[in-house]
């Protein structure tokens, strides 16, 4: 094995706009009448809802996971331990990172970072905070009687509504292991399509149900230079290749060499 260097960084900002409600749940530690059943994750300080890092993290994995085959039949995370086969190029165990203890092909690559209400809405929370959210109510339904079960009641879900806003962020180290860095590239931009699966997939709870459902906006990418490059005409509508990666960024804008 080469010897690993570090090639460069990036770093791809933008929005995560709500389609439909979403929401991420919080838990709840105890039962209030005429309470939320279901509230969602909110800031512990400040109260304002936020999208964990996790979750995005979380759900790019596991959206890349089922397009790169590598679904595990005990339903862990592909790379969770050491009975399954290890290939030192595997894009998802480069990407989003492994517990393997034989893995020699570097550390965690991707890193996503919570993300905080965009300033108008932060705004319109902080002058209203309950009005903020939206409650969905949601009920069992008899499949004889084709009505509401009469032995469970409706539940309320809260949830961040349609339209607003989110800052997104996340960083992608690229590793130099003896080929220039070609396949962390390739990584980065099945990443990057990653996003593009996402907009088609659901975020958070209840996806089936219509929830989650985002767009993101205004997304760039910034290499060393710096050099920003528009990336909200070239991420989408790509056919995912799990032999080829597709060129939505290329080595000479990313890492400043030829291709």
């Amino acid at each position: 094995m080469s010897s690993i260097r570090e090639a460069g960084r990036v770093r791809v900002t933008g929005l995560i706009r709500l389609r439909s409600g979403l929401h991420i749940g919080a838990g709840k530690d105890s039962v209030e009448i005429g309470g939320i059943d279901n509230p969602v994750i909110k800031h512990p300080h400040t109260g304002e809802p936020y999208i964990p890092g996790s979750s995005l993290k979380g759900k790019l994995r596991f959206l890349l996971e089922w397009a790169f085959g590598k679904v595990r039949a005990d339903g862990h995370a592909w790379g969770f331990n050491d009975n399954q086969p290890v290939e030192a190029d595997d894009p998802v165990l480069r990407i989003f990172g492994n517990a393997l203890k034989e893995w020699k092909s570097g550390p965690t690559r991707l890193m996503v970072r919570d993300a905080p209400l965009c300033g108008d809405d932060w705004d319109r929370y902080r002058e209203a905070p309950e009005a903020f959210f939206e409650e969905k109510t949601e009920v069992l339904i008899d499949r004889i009687s084709g009505k509401a079960h009469g032995e469970v009641g409706p539940r309320q879900t809260e949830r961040v509504p349609a339209g607003v806003a989110f800052k997104f962020e996340m960083a992608f180290r690229l590793y130099d292991l003896g080929d220039g860095a070609a396949r962390d590239l390739d990584c980065l931009n099945w990443a990057l399509q990653g996003l593009a699966l996402l907009e088609e997939d659901a975020l958070g709870g209840s996806g089936s149900r219509g929830y989650g459902r985002i767009a993101f906006e205004d997304l760039a990418l910034y290499a060393p230079g710096p050099k920003e490059i528009r990336l909200d005409n070239r991420f989408r509508g790509h056919r995912f290749d799990r032999a080829k990666a597709p060129a939505i960024v290329r080595a000479e804008e990313v890492l400043g060499v030829p291709a």
